[in-house]
């Protein structure tokens, strides 16, 4: 007799986890802040290069979850 462990249904085992929203929102939010950000320090003509480099990281993450958001189906 075969325990319930090891009985393995092949359509649980290759489904995927559901999108998170959080990935989602997130993803906007760094995407718009980090642009509104970057258009400030640009604009002003500020010579900020850290606040620039952070600029950029903030709209990088929000691509970077907007991607995880929509590479999962």
């Amino acid at each position: 007799m075969e325990n319930k462990e090891d009985i393995i249904d092949p359509e649980i085992e290759h489904q995927k986890p559901p999108r998170n929203t959080w990935n989602l929102i997130l993803g906007m939010v760094f995407l718009c802040y980090g642009a509104a950000r970057l258009y400030q320090r640009v604009k002003n003509s500020s010579d900020d290069t850290f606040g620039i480099i952070l600029a950029v990281a903030f709209i990088l993450f929000g691509i970077y979850d907007l991607y995880k958001y929509f590479s999962r189906k």
